[in-house]
Parts: structure tokens; C-alpha cells; sequence
């Protein structure tokens, strides 16, 4: 039996294997400017184009010495906490440079869908839709847009990739990473890497280290009842430290540490983690940034966390303190301001040599990227025939559900939020691109319609707001001041009355608002908000999508209500400050959606399916608040009474089709009615073309899903019932009791049936897999097949290689672990041959008692296929 340490398994690999990616994605030495300043400061190893002994690396070394033995005390706390930007670009973060000895300002932007700041930026659809196209040179272009738009808007840190492992399908930000399978999620993330960090602007990976939910994950209130999470030494190497190791690769310059705490410990104070595992193991030799609010000492610093944000609670005064009275050396802070400067100086950011920024953003070239994302991550998931849209269907076509007459970029914060002119639905993008009239029914009403002066009998007491100065109040009838009724800009006002319900049943209420944060609060319990504002700007993303009429739109959770009850209604508007880009009258509506208004809906559009040849329906899920990810999902179900409306327009019509615009897996209990489902993701903000392409055939889907697609909730290893501390939590403690057996491997080892595997996805042609070769290449495998598009279209096709557990390991093993894929778009009739390598460290585990990586001895299965369960041909490897 053979085993290998890291470092060892590191040289082996060198610039192939494993990450073999990189020969068509670029060089290694892309991933940081190749400049003469481009090496690692601090005596760390260089990422760019020297080595820890070369002449630019001991320049850059001298530099970073030099400044440190410089800076004053001050000026060194100054360099590792946030402060607040005099600018105010609405950026993430921001740390004040020392200018007397030119160290610049450092500012940094959410990612990882594009860059979230006061400008606008490309919309560009999340790294789910992105990780789906299996497609790396098109994730170093996704890198590129987001690198090269970031220093165009005067940013210097993209807080992007995210690499945790999707390993609940409840995790609300499943969305910004690209899967259950760490292979794929670490040659993904270092394909971003690469291109954001070829534009001169750095990369800062996270969430370090099994960030995998929000439930319990942090209680910013009161940290002390946030959850521990328990994962086994050799669960973290083998499934959630690959990605990081990957982008340590591939140079990334920061890594963010997590919120939750793990294994006991604070993830910003994991000494084990943050020093042990990722600098010494993995060999990381950038800074670590603390997720903004995730610092809770100053011990954090000599755990290995570099920098707090988004302030100096414990980094600045605090940190002060304590290496004046001596219970924290200064050495250590001389050590995190070395790592950042050093970063600072591999990106020519102290001597001028840094990559030029752009002058202006091209956003056709971004919108390019965009759309080709969305395209190429759309999976279609199950077809009878009806895409693409035949002649007939586009003749008499219906559309249905709000994500068709408007595009669902994503949900939630932490994204750019795209060029609103070109935000076109699908909807309005077939009708252009077929020339058509297409009829279209909401199904799913999200604006709802103003609550009337009926629902408040004794009127709205407004205090604030244009009242009388006398009383300081007024009464309304009702709140619908938009369009020309807003109010003037600035307003602060509160309303409260008596809300009384015609009917009982299920209603849905909205705070629907812009120009002022809007509140809605029923019986003192705050129900939704919305257009909170962020240090400079506001974004319309309560909602899958703002109201149509441009309001940002609070969704409240349904909520039952009685006949003739009394209910305490109170909305607050608060106007926003002079300082908002966006400020302007100050609109405000409280709104709902009735029982009797949903029934109406969901008939109408029925009604509508049975007058045409097909109807297309667009489901959606998702929540979010104005600016961050919203709490984890607690079903799968699409929420909003949509698989009523989808059963209801199914057996109105047959030929029925369903893009879902979702950011994670759905259950479906209306599938033995719907033969085809397009599963679109979100789309970005060139969505609704790509949407249009894929529908009628311009385009041909080609992703593949990322995740396993449950029956049912209860089915996913994560969420199985008789494990209830795997997610939920026993004690104050969630435990990753399943180990290595998280999504398809968990799937394969229960013999759970899932409604869709890892890795399936149709195309509108077919492919065919033959004359499997397995045969050694080093101390990993040569797998080599030829794939054949057997049908009319040209398509793209993944095809997918797996190894199965060798008997008699002395662990157990996952019957199949994916270990290598590659691309291949072809013609009608056209075959090519396709190898892939298989890396040593695909085939093997990590042994705890020895602490590095263990190739169990034996003959291994090899799987060839289209999807995890699809396989076409099987070999041995020997």
C-alpha cells in the first residue's frame, strides 16, 4: 500500500493531474499580474512568475520588511481592520492605505456573482448556473468579467469565488457555489481565480472552512447560542478542503474565514485551520479577512486571521491594548500587515506595475459572458418532445408565471445586480426574436394589488410624512403612494390602523416601496421589508423580481387570516439620505394577494393553457432580503401555491412545459404529468434571451446538474430523518454524522432512487460513448472513449468518469466518485476521442492516524457516463 503526504502529492501533481484544467485555461502564472514585482512577499513561495528564491521574490520581500519596519504602530493596526470609505462606493470593505509611504487604499467588493457595488456592473447569473456548464475556460471568462469590471469601478478585492460544498439542499446560498462534488467545486472556483486575478484585482476565496447552512450557523445577537459543527479530520480533507486547495493553486491572494464555529472553536480563531491546515498544508501564502462581523477577539490574529471587518471592534483599539500590556506580540501583527502588503506588492500595487485598470466597463462584452453562462448552465431535465418549442407551439404559445414577464437574475444580495435597460423577460425576448404575439397569463401573482380602503375600516393614521403640523397626523384610506401619488423625497413616515380581512384563508402581504425603507408589521410582529439601502445604494431584490411598476417588493411569508378580525397594521417609510444614489420620491404601497385573487389566477391561467398548443410555465424559488442571503430553506416545495398552478395547467393541457428558474433542487409531485422541464437556474440579467434561445432551438442545452435532485426532502443524506443532528442540530450541535457520504455518494450508498442524479442533463440531440481504454500514466490513469453525437443538432456533451472503492480498503469508500470529465461540443454524426486523466489523488483517502493521503491497493471499477447513474461503459483500472 502507498502513501503520499500532501506536499509530496503537491510536486507529484505539478501544473497536470488533478487540476489538468490548467493547461486549457491558462497558466498558473496568469492567476497573478506577470509583472517583475509578481512574487510573494514575507519569504512566502511566489505565485506569479518567480519562485521563493528568485531575485523579484527577495525584492518584493526587502519591500515588504522595509515598509513594516517603517509603520508606526498605528499605522500597522490602520492596515488590518475596515474603516468607512470617504468615497462611499458602496463597497464591502475598505482599509485607508498609509500614503506618506505609498501604500495605497484597499477596497473591497461583494461578489461572487459580478461586482455589488454603487455603480453598475454585469448582472452575470450565480455560480450554480455558472457550475453546471462543467465548462472551465468559460469559469476563467466569468473570472475575467468580474477582475476587469472590479478595477474599472476602482476596486482592488472581489470577495469571490465561493467554494463551500452544497451539502444540504436547504442552504440558501447553494446558488453561489457550484455543487456537491468537491472536484468539480475546486476546478471551478480556480478557474474563477485565474481570471479575476489575471486583471490585476484580487481574489479572496470563502467561507473557510464547512460553512455549509445558515440554521444556527451564527447568532449575531447572541453568538454564544450559535451552534458548534462537527466534521471529522478526514470528511474535511476529502470533501470540503479540496476547493480550497485548489484555489491555493491556482494563487489566490485572501481567503475569508466563516462564521460558524467548528469543532469547537471559532473559525476565526481555528489556529488547526487557518495556520495548521490551510498555510501549512495547503501552502497558502496570502491574507486571511474575517467574514464581516465573524471576529469575536483579538487571539483571532495569532490564530492566523489577518484582517477584521468591517471594523476595528477587536483589530483596532482592542488590538492596541493588548500589545501595549503584551498579551498579544507585536510580531504578530508585524506578520498579517507582511501577508497583506505582501499580496499587495505580488499585484505591483506598491511599485506601479500593476495590470492597467479599464477606462469604462464594455458591457456588450460582459453581457457576451453572461448570456453564454446562462445558456450553457441550463439543464434539461426531462423531454418528451416538447423542446425546443416546435413550429405549431410557437404558433399558438402560451406563457405563464412572473419569471416569465420578468427575467430572475438571482434572489438576494451579495451580487451585481446588472444594467436594468437590458433586463428583458423571456417573454418579451420571444416576442422579439419570433416575431409573434404570445399570450401570457401571471399564474402566480407576486405584485399583488393595493390593500382597498375596505380592509381599514376606521382609515390609516399617518404620523410624519406631510401631516398636519398641528396634530402631527392624518388619515389615510389606504397606502398606495407611487407614480405621481409618492410622497416628497425624504419623507419618514408611520402608519397604523385596523386591518380587517374579507374572507379567511391564506393571504399573501407585501410592503412594496422605493426612495425610503418600507416596513409592514401585523399585530407588532414585523412581517417583511424592503429598498433598505446599503452605505450608498439601493437594490430592487426583496423579491425574485420587483414589482412592475419599479418597486422594490417585500414578500411577507403567507400568513392565515380571519373573517370580520381585527388585526394592528403599522408601516414605517423611512426616507433615505441625501447620500443614496437613488434617492428620489419616496413610494410606498402595502399590498396583498387574496384567496380569492390566487384561486382567480390560477383558473386564468389554466383557462388560458386550454386555448393554446403549449403552455410554458416558469416556477421559481427563492427569497432574500435587501442586502444579504436570506435564512435557509426549510422545503423544497416551490412555494406560492405553484405546483397547484402547475398541476392545474398540466391537465388543462398535456403538452405542458416547466422552466424552473431555481437556485437548488425542487420537489415535483406534478411529474407524471409534465413531460418536459427546462431547468434554467437563475438567469442573469441576459436571462431572458438566453431563455428565448434555449426555447426555441437557437440554443441547445447542454448543462449538467450539479447537485442530486431529491423525491423528497427526507431523502437527501443531509435531511434524513433519523439524523436529525445532521442539519438541525441536537444539543447546540450539528454533526456531519454522514461523513463522506454527502449527495450522490450518500444517494449511492443508501440506494436511494433520486428524481435526477449528479450530473444529468439532456440535449436536443443524443450521444453515444464506446472503445473504453483504461491505462496507467504515472501513478494516476488514462481513461480514453469516443463520444458520437448520433443526432441532427450539434450539441455539447459531458462526459463523466468515476471510480469506484477497491475491495478491502481499510476505510470505507464512495461506489463511485467522480475523478474526471471533460467538454465536447460536435456536429450531427461527428465522434471524437476523448482522454482524460486520472489523478492519484482521485484515488485515494485520507488516512487520520497518518495525517496524509493513502492510495488503497486493488483493482478499481471506471465509469464512463452521462450522468452518475447514467453509465455507459465501465472498465477496471488495474
Amino acid at each position: 500500500m502507498s502513501a503520499t503526504t500532501r506536499r509530496e502529492l503537491m510536486k507529484q501533481l505539478g501544473g497536470t493531474a488533478a487540476f489538468s484544467f490548467v493547461a486549457a485555461a491558462g497558466s498558473l502564472a496568469a492567476a497573478t499580474p506577470a509583472t517583475a514585482a509578481g512574487a510573494a512577499a514575507a519569504g512566502a513561495t511566489a505565485t506569479g512568475t518567480g519562485t521563493a528564491n528568485s531575485p523579484a521574490a527577495a525584492a518584493a520581500t526587502r519591500r515588504v520588511r522595509g515598509l513594516v519596519a517603517r509603520l508606526t504602530l498605528d499605522e500597522k493596526i490602520s492596515l488590518v481592520h475596515g474603516a468607512t470609505d470617504p468615497r462611499r462606493l458602496g463597497q464591502a470593505g475598505y482599509l485607508p492605505g498609509v500614503r506618506r509611504l505609498g501604500i495605497p487604499e484597499l477596497r473591497l467588493s461583494d461578489g461572487p456573482a459580478g461586482v455589488n457595488v454603487t455603480k453598475s456592473a454585469t448582472g452575470l447569473p450565480p455560480v450554480a448556473t455558472l457550475g453546471a456548464s462543467f465548462n472551465l475556460e468559460l469559469a476563467r471568462e466569468y473570472g475575467e468579467v468580474m477582475g476587469r469590471e472590479g478595477r474599472t469601478l476602482d476596486m482592488d478585492v472581489l470577495l469571490a469565488p465561493q467554494i463551500e460544498l452544497s451539502r444540504t439542499p436547504f442552504f440558501s446560498r447553494n446558488k453561489d457555489q457550484s455543487g456537491e462534488d468537491p472536484y468539480l467545486n475546486g476546478l471551478i472556483g480556480a478557474a474563477q481565480v485565474e481570471g479575476v486575478q489575471a486583471q490585476g484585482m484580487l481574489a479572496q476565496a470563502k467561507h473557510f472552512l464547512a460553512n455549509n447552512q445558515r440554521l444556527h450557523e451564527f447568532d449575531r445577537e447572541k453568538p454564544e447560542n450559535s451552534y458548534d459543527f462537527i466534521v471529522d479530520d478526514r470528511t474535511l480533507h476529502e470533501l470540503y478542503l479540496p476547493a480550497f486547495e485548489a484555489v491555493v493553486r491556482a494563487g489566490v491572494a485572501s481567503v475569508m474565514s466563516a462564521y460558524n464555529h467548528l469543532n469547537g472553536k471559532w473559525n476565526s480563531e481555528q489556529s488547526t485551520t487557518l495556520t495548521g491546515i490551510l498555510r501549512g498544508e495547503l501552502g497558502f501564502e496570502g491574507f486571511v479577512t474575517s467574514d464581516w462581523g465573524a471576529t469575536h477577539s483579538t487571539a483571532a490574529l495569532e490564530a492566523g486571521q489577518d484582517m477584521q471587518m468591517w471594523d476595528g471592534s477587536f483589530y483596532g483599539e482592542p488590538l492596541k491594548k493588548a500589545i501595549k500590556d503584551g498579551s498579544i506580540p507585536e510580531a504578530a501583527l508585524d506578520t498579517a500587515v507582511s501577508r497583506i502588503l505582501g499580496r499587495y506588492d505580488a499585484f505591483g500595487m506598491l511599485d506601479g506595475s500593476r495590470v492597467p485598470a479599464r477606462k469604462k466597463i464594455d458591457v456588450r462584452a460582459g453581457a457576451r459572458v453572461a448570456r453564454e453562462v446562462a445558456v450553457q448552465g441550463a439543464v434539461l431535465l426531462a423531454n418528451d418532445g416538447g423542446l425546443p418549442l416546435s413550429h405549431a407551439a410557437l404558433h399558438d404559445l402560451a406563457l405563464i408565471g412572473p419569471t416569465a414577464g420578468q427575467v430572475a437574475t438571482s434572489v438576494s444580495g451579495e451580487r451585481a445586480y446588472g444594467f436594468e435597460e437590458r433586463l428583458v423577460s423571456p417573454l418579451d425576448a420571444l416576442r422579439r426574436s419570433t416575431k409573434r404575439k404570445i399570450a401570457y397569463e401571471v399564474g402566480v401573482d407576486l405584485a399583488g394589488t393595493a390593500v382597498p380602503a375596505s380592509a381599514f375600516p376606521d382609515g390609516l393614521t399617518r404620523k410624519g410624512g406631510g401631516t398636519d403640523k398641528k396634530t402631527d397626523k392624518k388619515v389615510d384610506e389606504t397606502i398606495d403612494f407611487v407614480g405621481d401619488n409618492a410622497l416628497p423625497v425624504g419623507t419618514t413616515a408611520e402608519w397604523t390602523g385596523t386591518f380587517v380581512p374579507p374572507v379567511t384563508g391564506e393571504y399573501a402581504l407585501k410592503i412594496q416601496g422605493w426612495g425610503a425603507a418600507v416596513s409592514l408589521s401585523l399585530d407588532g410582529l414585523e412581517l417583511t421589508t424592503a429598498a433598505g439601502a446599503r452605505d450608498s445604494f439601493a437594490r430592487k431584490w426583496s423579491s425574485i423580481v420587483p414589482t412592475t411598476d419599479g418597486l422594490d417588493n417585500g414578500q411577507a411569508d403567507p400568513v392565515e387570516l380571519t373573517v370580520g378580525r381585527s388585526y394592528r397594521v403599522t408601516v414605517k417609510a423611512t426616507g433615505w439620505s441625501a447620500a443614496i444614489a437613488e434617492r428620489g420620491p419616496v413610494q410606498v404601497r402595502f399590498a396583498w394577494v387574496t384567496p380569492q385573487q390566487r384561486t382567480a389566477s390560477i383558473a386564468a391561467a389554466a383557462k388560458l393553457a386550454r386555448r393554446v398548443h403549449t403552455p410554458v410555465v416558469f416556477a421559481f424559488n427563492g427569497s432574500g432580503g435587501s442586502v444579504g442571503g436570506g435564512g435557509d430553506f426549510t422545503t423544497l416545495t416551490l412555494p406560492a401555491h405553484q405546483d397547484e398552478l402547475i398541476t392545474a395547467v398540466a391537465r388543462a393541457n398535456p403538452r405542458t412545459v416547466v422552466v424552473l428558474t431555481t437556485g437548488c433542487p425542487a420537489t415535483m409531485p406534478w411529474r407524471r404529468e409534465v413531460g418536459t422541464i427546462l431547468h434554467t437556474g437563475y438567469v442573469g440579467q441576459e436571462g431572458g434571451w438566453s431563455t428565448a434561445d434555449l426555447l426555441t432551438g437557437r440554443a441547445n442545452p447542454c448543462g449538467k446538474a450539479t447537485v442530486t435532485w431529491p423525491e423528497k426532502d427526507t431523502d437527501h443524506p443531509a435531511l434524513d430523518p433519523a439524523h436529525p443532528e445532521r442539519y438541525y442540530g441536537v444539543d447546540g450541535v450539528v454533526t456531519y454524522t454522514e461523513g463522506i457520504f454527502t449527495g450522490y455518494r450518500g444517494f449511492d450508498k443508501a440506494g436511494t432512487e433520486p428524481l435526477f442524479p449528479f450530473g444529468h442533463g439532456l440535449s436536443y440531440t443524443e450521444f453515444g460513448y464506446r472503445d473504453l481504454s483504461v491505462r496507467r500514466a504515472g501513478k494516476g490513469y488514462e481513461v480514453s472513449f469516443t463520444v458520437t453525437n448520433r443526432g441532427r443538432r450539434t450539441g455539447a456533451e459531458v462526459p463523466q468518469v468515476y471510480v469506484g472503492a477497491p475491495r478491502g480498503a481499510d476505510v470505507e469508500m464512495a461506489p463511485k466518485t467522480l475523478a474526471a470529465f471533460d467538454r465536447v461540443e460536435l456536429r450531427a454524426g461527428r465522434s471524437r476521442r476523448v482522454t482524460v486523466r486520472v489523478a492519484e489523488r482521485q484515488l485515494s483517502y485520507w488516512d487520520t492516524d497518518r495525517g496524509r493521503w493513502v492510495r488503497p491497493e486493488g483493482r478499481r471499477a471506471v465509469y464512463v457516463g452521462s450522468s452518475s447513474r447514467d453509465i455507459r461503459l465501465t472498465g477496471v483500472a488495474r
